[in-house]
């Protein structure tokens, strides 16, 4: 009886351990994107079928793009994208559809755009050269102000 609540216990210990996955933004599935086709299909069309956009072009709305990702979380560490899928959708001057792409997360780059941190070239100090450093650097001019 002891090891039958162990075994369980181990279970449901193991299964808590268990990583969870979510899926964010929206991308068409295969079928529907084979119903559009280049130099027919219209920016009515295409949102009829697609629906809205996930983002436009940054300078114009001549693309639009379809994003989803799939993000697993395991326990307290950093959450991790398993998979993210990009379908673009490029438009003429006309509104007519252009080319339909479909890229996967092995077609990304990582760009680090704001890192937040300064280099210098300079050494580091502890707590205590910082402290002591200063003895004998103090001027007496500066001890009777």
């Amino acid at each position: 009886m002891r090891s039958l609540v162990a075994a369980a216990a181990v279970m449901i210990a193991a299964s808590a351990c268990a990583p969870t996955y979510t899926i964010h933004g929206f991308t068409p599935a295969a079928e529907e994107l084979d119903q559009i086709t280049a130099g027919l299909d219209t920016r009515e069309s295409v949102f009829r079928r697609l629906g809205n956009p996930s983002v436009t072009g940054a300078f114009d709305s001549d693309e639009w793009f379809y994003v989803a990702s799939r993000v697993e979380r395991f326990a307290f560490y950093e959450p991790r994208i398993v998979d993210r899928t990009v379908v673009m959708v490029a438009f003429d001057d006309l509104g007519v559809v252009e080319r339909v792409d479909r890229f996967g997360i092995e077609d990304g780059r990582v760009i680090n755009l704001v890192t937040r941190t300064t280099p210098t070239f300079g050494r580091e100090l502890t707590i205590m050269q910082q402290l002591f450093g200063n003895i004998g650097r103090v001027d007496s001019e500066q001890l009777l102000r």
